[in-house]
């Protein structure tokens, strides 16, 4: 009974990884584009980019950090103020706030 009990915990647990770690398609106006260096010495460049969202009735807009790092980093410096991001992203959720770190960009 409980091998049974623990396998049916670690199932729960994988599933709840794989929702967490989810891909997504990310698309939105780019109204910020800064690069930076690490701590570690390495490049990177944050994209903040505007994603508009429904509460009820109520239309808004939320403007939220998308982070290139490595290869992807160089590819988001490219980009300006007022493009357009289409990118697959990774999202993660810290103290509240939703930031997504580029997995691959997409033209």
């Amino acid at each position: 009974m409980k091998k049974i009990a623990l396998m049916m915990i670690a199932l729960m647990l994988m599933t709840v990884s794989i929702a967490i770690g989810a891909e997504e398609l990310v698309t939105g106006t780019i109204t910020d584009v800064v690069q930076a260096v690490d701590k570690n010495g390495s490049n990177y460049t944050r994209l903040i980019v505007t994603f508009d969202r429904k509460i009820g009735e109520t239309d808004y807009s939320v403007g939220l950090p998308v982070m290139g790092f490595g290869e992807q980093a160089e590819l988001a410096a490219k980009l300006s103020v007022g493009d357009t991001l289409k990118a697959i992203c990774s999202k993660r959720t810290y103290q509240d706030r939703e930031s997504f770190t580029i997995l691959q960009i997409l033209e």
